[in-house]
């Protein structure tokens, strides 16, 4: 006699996919389970083989039950040392890396403003000036800045420069004479260059926008959805409206360069329709737009609570519902839930949050490296500057104290190979501490993977080659029907 008991899983009792889905933690794979196997599942405490068996007998053959847990035993949902020794139709010497998306280049926001003309409640960076006087970075440094960037990421051969502030064309000046700089120094070192930069648009003269367009510059204008939403929360210094004046300035920008401009909203707790707020910013031209959840102490009043959690899963499932048959007929325009279902698809296994201090780093204006942007307030989180190149002790300190295994709170959640975390940045902010992740945000990651994986389950049902072509993959031990 034997004892059998589950693997580390999570069952998901789906609120749309007509079958349960369980979720194995360490491989990333998920299933979805007929009766027979959900209640063997159920079962898989510890209890002995044969009284698992018996207990079923009731209701199905002893030879269904006994195939059923070999099934589970192959897919390792279930352990026990007598049934290990069965072949696995998986192949576990081929498990994704551990790894987080984005790995494909080196990729650093140089801060080239610390100021700001507006004055945005939720802002990280203290109103533009990250808690320091304010000031703009000069040209050496900035120099010095991309050629510490490229001779950095010449083992990847792939450099993304972010101008970034507070609102970095405000240093405009600096902005057009350091991109030919870049590209001159890059063709030395055999990298390629690639420029973006994220602003709050309300300087977009036409002079700006020729530059942004002939440069190929990636740019992303911060807008808050509709007037209502963007003048609440950010505000000129004077205290005058916004909206007025970015949505003029976008609707301009993408007349002429649609391609080239994207718009990111932050979603508070006065309006918590994602849809409502992609749809309004496509009344102004923006074709690309990314909803992400404010970070913001819970005492705030514009915070997401854990009392607004029902409504905003509500909203999510309603849009993984829209973008779920969206995709079923046939549309390739990217929504909310493709990274979601992209990193379900590829099981990359994520041990931190994001690639701050690897691969994705900030450079203030004078010159210190940071983990992050939204981290280059705090001293601790600085990690070398661009004179003297980075410091490995440090970087490593990090780097261990923040894998998600190190993290208490996470060991025990089933999705921590997935979000590797979260946010640093968004932990502080919320519980003060860096190591301890928001709760809410937990919860609404998770849930959000919980419908992507439904969404990737009935979208394969019906046109296995949907997903596969979306995301350029093969469907390759995702999801299987047992």
């Amino acid at each position: 006699m034997y004892s059998i008991t589950r693997s580390e899983v999570r069952q998901l009792k789906t609120s749309h996919y007509s079958r349960p889905i369980v979720f194995h933690v360490q491989t990333g794979l998920f299933y979805s389970l007929d009766p027979l196997c959900e209640a063997i599942l159920e079962r898989c405490d510890g209890r002995l083989y044969e009284d698992i068996v018996f207990e079923l007998m009731g209701e199905y053959e002893r030879e269904e039950v006994a195939e059923a847990i070999k099934v589970l035993a192959e897919a390792d949902l279930i352990t026990e040392a007598s049934l290990q020794q069965i072949p696995t139709s998986l192949d576990k010497g081929n498990n994704p890396p551990e790894s987080v998306a984005g790995q494909g280049s080196f990729h650093i926001t140089l801060h080239v403003a610390h100021t700001c003309n507006m004055n945005c409640l939720y802002c990280f960076a203290h109103g533009g000036d990250y808690g320091r006087p304010a000031g703009v970075m000069p040209p050496d440094i900035a120099r010095q800045a991309v050629r510490w960037a490229l001779r950095e990421a010449k083992p990847l051969r792939k450099c993304q420069i972010d101008f970034f502030g507070g609102e970095p064309l405000l240093n405009f000046g600096l902005i057009r004479e350091i991109v030919p700089y870049a590209r001159e120094f890059a063709d030395l070192v055999g990298v390629e260059v690639y420029f973006g930069i994220a602003t709050n648009g309300t300087v977009l003269s036409a002079e700006i926008i020729e530059f942004l367009t002939d440069e190929k510059i990636q740019v992303q204008v911060s807008l808050d959805g509709n007037g209502t939403d963007q003048n609440r929360i950010r505000k000129f210094r004077d205290g005058s409206d916004t909206y007025d004046v970015v949505a003029e300035n976008l609707k301009i920008f993408t007349d002429r360069s649609p391609d080239r401009v994207s718009v990111h909203a932050t979603m508070t707790s006065f309006n918590l329709d994602r849809k409502s707020i992609q749809d309004s910013l496509k009344h102004v031209g923006a074709c690309n737009v990314e909803v992400a959840p404010v970070v913001a102490a819970p005492q705030q009043p514009y915070a997401l609570r854990e009392e607004h959690l029902p409504a905003i899963k509500q909203r999510l499932y309603e849009l993984s519902r829209y973008e779920a048959e969206r995709i079923l007929k046939g549309s390739h325009e990217r929504g909310f839930f493709d990274g979601y279902m992209e990193r379900l698809m590829t099981r990359a296994k994520a041990c931190h949050g994001c690639q701050g201090g690897k691969t994705f780093m900030a450079v203030d204006i004078d010159g210190d490296i940071y983990f992050c942007s939204s981290l280059a307030d705090r001293p601790e989180f600085k990690i070398g500057d661009v004179f003297s190149g980075l410091d490995s002790v440090v970087r490593k300190k990090l780097d261990d104290l923040f894998h998600v295994d190190s993290r208490s709170d996470c060991r025990s959640c089933w999705a921590r190979n997935l979000c590797g975390g979260g946010c640093l940045y968004d932990a502080r902010t919320a519980t003060g501490e860096p190591a301890k992740p928001n709760p809410v945000s937990c919860e609404q990651i998770r849930y959000s993977y919980e419908l992507a994986m439904e969404m990737c389950l009935e979208i394969q049902g019906r046109d296995e080659t949907l997903l596969e072509d979306r995301f350029n993959l093969r469907w390759v031990d995702v999801a299987h029907d047992n």
